[in-house]
Order: structure tokens, then sequence, then C-alpha cells
């Protein structure tokens, strides 16, 4: 429990650092191309994911001598959620922008089932599920410099480049109909149990954000979208919106998808997505 407070801590600490840091270089970086003020931005939302996951333990279970391969379903989310902190904080002087996202999840008794036993090279993908929970904690941080392109009330956009960083634990207690045993006969999947294990990745991105204005009126579509790699072999992100603008405030609600694959077939996070409806207000100072 202290490793993943200190974990949660240490994400938390690196992202309210990264806002400051933005905060104290951003009019250096910008000061040569445009002497507007500074604006900050800072946008507390509530998202709404349905999470699938399909997850490899590659250390064994005590007293078992194989790994379970595991399909993590959508479910309740409302039901299920234990803890939810989630804020954007951005700065932007003239062309350039500064972006700092933090997620943090704790979801627990998601439906869930064990798909297949890996024996290290045999698998037996016939195994009846009679009752398996995972419970999974994440960690999910996105750091950002972007440039501005286009600069209309018809239509904004900047390129963005940044890093975005994932840690996930998840704790699996399974039930099996029966102990399952490897082709060779001599090693056993027991029939219950339980274990855990957590992974971090690192990945660059890069991608653009802006809106869509609709005529005249305070109505906009704020958009966002990225693709990178690195620890995974893919990660992408889609989000848009409707808004209102209220003059220094606006309120957004809209649609947020997130995705991370394998590179290497031990990675804890074989398969990981996140998708679902998000509500937020983004103020400006």
């Amino acid at each position: 429990m202290a490793f993943i407070q200190t974990r949660n801590a240490k994400a938390l600490i690196l992202f309210c650092a990264t806002v400051m840091v933005f905060a104290t270089f951003a009019p250096f970086a910008a000061a040569a191309d445009d002497p507007d003020k500074l604006i900050f931005g800072l946008k507390p939302y509530v998202w709404f994911p349905t999470i699938e996951a399909d997850l490899r333990y590659t250390s064994l279970p005590n007293g078992s001598g194989g790994s379970p391969d595991l399909k993590v379903e959508p479910d309740d989310w409302f039901h299920n959620l234990d803890m939810a902190a989630l804020l954007l904080a951005e700065v932007r002087k003239g062309k350039w922008s500064l972006v700092a996202d933090f997620t943090y999840l704790d979801l627990s008794g998601s439906d869930s089932e064990v798909k297949r036993i890996n024996f290290g090279g045999s698998v037996i993908d016939r195994v009846r599920d009679v009752g398996t929970d995972v419970d999974v904690k994440s960690v999910c941080s996105t750091f950002g410099a972007g440039y501005n392109l286009v600069s209309g009330k018809a239509f904004k956009t900047d390129l963005v480049a940044g890093v975005r960083y994932l840690w996930l634990e998840a704790k699996t207690e399974w039930e099996l109909s029966t102990t399952i045993e490897s082709p060779e006969g001599d090693r056993t999947f027991a029939r219950q149990g339980k274990i855990k294990a957590d992974d971090e990745f690192w990945n660059g991105i890069l991608g653009a954000r802006g809106s869509v204005g609709l005529g005249d009126s305070n109505w906009s579509i704020p958009f966002y979208v990225d693709i990178g790699t690195g620890d995974c072999d893919l990660t992408w992100q889609f989000f848009s919106a409707l808004a209102y603008s209220f003059g220094s405030w606006d309120v957004e609600l809209g649609y947020r998808y997130m995705e991370f694959d394998a590179k290497d077939d031990d990675d804890l996070i074989q398969e990981l997505k996140f998708s679902g409806p998000i509500l937020g207000a983004r103020f400006e100072f």
C-alpha cells in the first residue's frame, strides 16, 4: 500500500511541478513571437470510461505452474469506482502553449474472465471461468508543448508534441470450474487464487488540438487527437466535445477515447482501452 501511495504521490508531484515550470518559463519561450499577456487555463473534469483490457501475468501465482491471461470487460462505472482525480492545466502566450493532463482512476470488482492459461509455451484456452474479479488502479499523465498553426474565430489548431506516462496495477482473484493441467502433465494451475502485478510505460506523442467555431454564437467544438509510441507499440487518443463559452470560462460535454497496445508479449498490458463521455469546465485567468 505504501508503495502505491508513493508512486501516485510522485505522479501528482510531477504534474504539479510541470505546471509550475510551464508558468515560469512559458513567457520567455513565447516573448519573441507575441507580446500578448500570459494566459492560464485550468479544466477539472469528470470522465465516465468503460475499460477493456487484455492483461498478461508473467510472474506465476504461488503454488501455480501457469500464468493467466485475462479479459477485463466494460462494467458499471459508478458501481465500481473507488476514487478518481482528473485535471488539465494549460499555459499559453502568443503562438506557444504548454499543457499537462493528469488522470487517476481506482476501480474495483470489474467484470472479467480468465481467457487462457500460459504454461511457458504451452497454452490452454479451454478454460471455464466461474467468477473472476480484477481491481485496477491507473495513473495516466500527458505533458506536451504546442505551437499554433491556424488562429481564427471559425477554426483554431495547434500542433502538439510531448510524452505520455501510464502506470497500471491490476489485482486479480479468479475462480475456475476445475484445476488446469499442462499438456505435458507436469504442472497445474490452481482452480482458485489471486495475483497482483503492475507496469509502467513512457511514450512520445505527436498530435493536434483546437476548436471549430459555430458561426457567431458562443458554441464551439473543441477537439484533440494524438498518436505515439515508445514503451508501447502504439498509443493514441481522441477527444471531441460541444462547448459553450461564458467569456472567461467554458462548459464542455463530449467523448474521450484512449488506447495502449503492447510492444512485448510479456507486458502486463497487452491491450488497454478507455472510452466514454466526459464533462468539464475550463477556466481562463
